[in-house]
């Protein structure tokens, strides 16, 4: 809520030029919410069963990627019609995962989180918190165990060799190993390497921006999360899940038997739960990593295109291509006419002042006007202590680090602090003491991989203006609260 917020400065006096009955009918019927509905029930009928399908689709809709990654796009039908080949690729999973999601997940986990928040007891809470948590089987967890089990392929006194300005020479190190020139590291490092580049190599900082690098592009950016995963004191992602996964189904058996001493039908609602929290709600993070992936193999035959254009002086300089859609794309590839840069450079001229600000707007109108939250109450809190929203339990104390983007310097133990995070955020949290975010609530990924990774974290903070990088702060996600305990330089 918030006083700029104001709903009689947008109410509508009539109903805007060229909306109808008749056309809105038609938008609406584009979206396929009977079918996505008849999903939901056809999962919350047997979890079991239906988890069993939906990946086996997953399966199909890979290999059909793989397919068109290994065929690659041609000239003649052009980038957009390839586009739209891979989109429809993964759809009939992505189907299910929006049926799943929409009509099963997020209500469960919104009673959930409720509870873990506004349960009358402490007891209460603790046991829904542990139900918020432990989801074996989600994909994004999946990569970041295998991302620490890489990490720790490769010797400390290796890491210990390069710095973070260094990692450039160890992206060369490991790329001569690869390819057979060099043999001074460890070969099942550089097999593992090889293996997680292959199934993971799409990954990348925003995962949903196709101009955003990949690892493929830019080992360095893996090489920095690997980093993360190093030291005696990070503990292993898999361990911890396995911790929460057992702590969990604890709770689910302990509300089954407080169900059973008093109803028969309070011990089948809450069975019925169980059965979706054990075999559905791993899958939340599946939708945008399977897009992702898409986006990745699309990317690829996107940088080709790209060379082709700069080496025929069409485009001046690498990521220029992104600038244009795919249509000017295939435009400018079947007409030399057909001036690319004229459309570009205005396009890139906003897109890079643009990047020099560091604010992020929580919302913003249709006259482009910032929206602002109503700071939050201060009343019968210390002098030094901000208060945000608790997203994750427990406490640490730790310097602060804010980062702009999940490849930026950052050192385990520090507390992390950013505006928002997606799930290529995640090695960071490996190593961080804390999580402090400007944007997201309970739902949002900070919060949820703060949790699974027994992080604690408060969102609900601007930290572009009242933290610095340096800061020793007390960060209590319980509360919801941040302390400032030394003000650095």
């Amino acid at each position: 809520s918030s006083k700029d917020c104001n709903r009689n400065k947008y109410r509508m006096k009539k109903l805007p030029k060229g909306v109808n009955l008749r056309n809105a009918w038609w938008l609406f019927r584009q979206v396929p919410i009977m079918k996505l509905s008849k999903i939901g029930k056809k999962f919350k009928k047997d979890p079991e069963k239906e988890k069993l399908n939906y990946i086996q689709v997953v399966k199909e809709d890979m290999a059909r990627l793989k397919e068109l990654e290994t065929r690659g796009y041609n000239k003649e039908d052009g980038l957009h019609q390839y586009s739209h080949e891979l989109f429809l690729s993964i759809m009939p999973s992505m189907e299910l995962e929006m049926g799943l999601i929409f009509f099963i997940v997020l209500g469960t986990y919104k009673a959930l989180d409720k509870k873990r928040r506004d349960g009358k007891s402490e007891e209460i809470r603790s046991e829904y918190d542990a139900l918020c948590q432990g989801y074996e089987g989600d994909e994004l967890m999946e990569i970041n165990i295998a991302m620490y089990r890489l990490a720790r392929k490769l010797d400390a006194g290796i890491w210990e060799e390069y710095d973070y300005d260094q990692l450039p020479q160890l992206s060369e190190r490991i790329q001569m190993n690869v390819d057979g020139v060099l043999s001074d590291l460890p070969s099942d490092f550089v097999s593992e390497w090889s293996t997680f580049m292959e199934n993971f190599g799409w990954d990348r900082a925003d995962q949903m921006f196709i101009s955003s690098p990949s690892y493929r592009d830019d080992p360095v950016l893996l090489l920095s999360k690997l980093r993360q995963n190093v030291g005696t004191d990070v503990k292993d992602p898999a361990i911890t899940q396995q911790e929460q996964a057992a702590k969990r189904r604890q709770v689910m058996q302990l509300h089954e038997e407080r169900a059973a001493s008093k109803f028969t039908s309070s011990k089948s609602k809450v069975q019925k739960r169980n059965n979706i929290i054990e075999h559905l709600m791993w899958i939340r993070n599946a939708p945008k990593l399977h897009i992702s992936q898409m986006l990745g193999v699309l990317r690829m035959n996107i940088l080709r295109a790209e060379e082709d254009l700069i080496a025929a002086n069409r485009l001046e300089a690498k990521n220029d291509i992104f600038h244009l859609d795919l249509e000017e794309v295939d435009n400018g590839l079947k007409d030399e006419s057909y001036d690319l840069m004229a459309i570009v450079t205005p396009r890139k001229a906003i897109y890079e002042r643009a990047r020099k600000s560091n604010q992020c707007p929580i919302l913003f109108d249709s006259r482009c006007r910032i929206l602002r939250p109503d700071p939050p109450s201060q009343e019968d809190v210390e002098e030094g202590t901000l208060v945000g929203a608790a997203v994750s339990p427990g406490t640490a104390t730790g310097r602060v680090r804010i980062v702009h983007s999940p490849n930026d310097c950052f050192e385990r133990g520090e507390v992390l602090a950013a505006t928002v995070t997606n799930p290529n955020w995640t090695p960071l949290f490996v190593g961080a003491s804390a999580v402090i975010l400007q944007i997201g609530g309970a739902l949002q990924h900070g919060a949820l991989c703060a949790r699974e990774l027994g992080k604690p974290a408060v969102s609900n903070i601007d930290i572009h203006n009242v933290l610095k990088t340096g800061m020793m702060v007390a960060v209590d996600g319980n509360a919801g609260t941040v302390k400032i305990v030394d003000e650095a330089d």
